[in-house]
């Protein structure tokens, strides 16, 4: 009988075990820097050896650890390796060869998470530090973003972290910092005329420079896209730019306006002349169409002849500046009526002197 129940007591224990055994708690982070450029187009086919299995990103869907599960996935991770699957090209022309392993490895992550627990990363898992250190109010941006494109990528609930997990302070160079921060006051200022999903997805890659695990070369390249970025969104309302000359006294300079963005805008035009041989009028506030572009006349009238210029500006209704600045060299071949007003009085001025000394010395000579 003593044997029975200490049989059975060691059976109880090493069920308890197993059990205890079985419900340790693993925690899997799936992160990954973006090897991708903003517009989606791949940098390089890093991905792949990655993606293999026995790569660092393979071995954790096709030898997980055993235990309770919990997934930490980056959703802008899953966003490249889906365009993968779908096939792609490198930005040097080449294809890419990634389709068959991106495929496989999806196919397994959706198969070894079926009944584990999966929590989104912060979109392009950025670091925390620098997040909180140059957009603060943007934090939660990037927490439920994740939430919600894991979801969608996924097929299924995932729970939304209410903290960033990792506060590591990576170190970034000045170049990066000075990218970032430009891009965000490009997109403050544009952000009005922009569609809500454009306005995420420019949002969400910038920070893609500070994902943790970047290497410097890796950094480079994804700030250089990013200030290229950076670059078209300033230019998606702007002017075109040319020289005028002018042949009368009074005359409308064509200037073009073109608007990139989908929505009509409303512009404020800004026009000073660079010297005062040239008068400017004031002009209208303007409606552009969504991509078009209008020709606006600017009135002038000529002072005097010789070299001028014109400074022309968009402004929002806030007063910010839309696109860049544009300097317009003006040659002005023509004699103002101002300046025709100076030549003849001066003229009559010197007629009349004429005739005076004239007169004096008619009447010496009488005397």
């Amino acid at each position: 009988m003593r044997r029975v129940l200490a049989a059975i007591v060691a059976t109880l224990f090493l069920f308890t075990s197993s059990q205890s055994a079985t419900a340790l708690e693993v925690s899997i982070s799936v992160s990954e820097p973006s090897h991708r450029q903003m517009n989606g187009d791949f940098i390089d086919d890093g991905l792949v050896e990655h993606l293999a299995f026995d790569g660092k990103l393979g071995e954790l869907v096709f030898s997980p650890p055993r235990g309770d599960r919990i997934w930490f996935i980056d959703p802008e991770l899953i966003e490249d390796i889906t365009a993968m699957s779908l096939g792609y090209k490198l930005i040097n022309g080449d294809d890419g060869a990634g389709v068959e392993v991106a495929t496989a490895w999806l196919n397994q992550l959706q198969a070894i998470t079926r009944g584990d627990q999966i929590s989104a990363l912060p979109y392009g898992d950025p670091s925390g530090y620098w997040i909180s250190k140059l957009l603060p109010g943007k934090r939660s941006f990037y927490l439920e973003l994740g939430a919600n494109r894991l979801t969608e990528l996924l097929g299924r609930e995932v729970n939304q972290m209410q903290e960033f997990p990792r506060r590591d302070a990576p170190k970034v160079d000045n170049l990066a910092i000075a990218a970032f921060e430009g891009a965000q006051r490009a997109l403050k200022i544009n952000a009005p005329y922009m569609l809500l999903g454009d306005v995420e997805i420019f949002q969400a890659k910038s920070a893609s420079i500070f994902h943790v695990d970047l290497i410097t070369a890796q950094r480079a390249k994804l700030r250089l896209d990013l200030m290229k970025n950076t670059e078209q969104l300033t230019r998606k309302i702007r002017l075109i730019s040319g020289r005028f000359t002018i042949t009368s006294n009074k005359q409308d300079l064509p200037i073009t306006l073109v608007n990139d963005f989908p929505e009509a805008v409303e512009v404020s035009v800004r026009v000073l002349a660079s010297n005062g041989k040239l008068l400017v009028r004031s002009v209208a506030d303007q409606v552009i169409e969504g991509s078009s572009k209008i020709q606006l006349m600017v009135p002038v009238e000529v002072v005097t002849s010789g070299e001028s210029s014109i400074l022309v500006s968009l402004r929002s209704k806030s007063g910010k500046l839309l696109g860049k600045e544009v300097l317009f060299p003006v040659n002005l071949r023509v004699i103002s009526p101002i300046a025709t007003w100076i030549t003849t009085g001066a003229a009559i001025i010197l007629f009349i002197s004429a005739l005076i000394q004239s007169y004096r010395r008619i009447r010496r000579k009488r005397l």
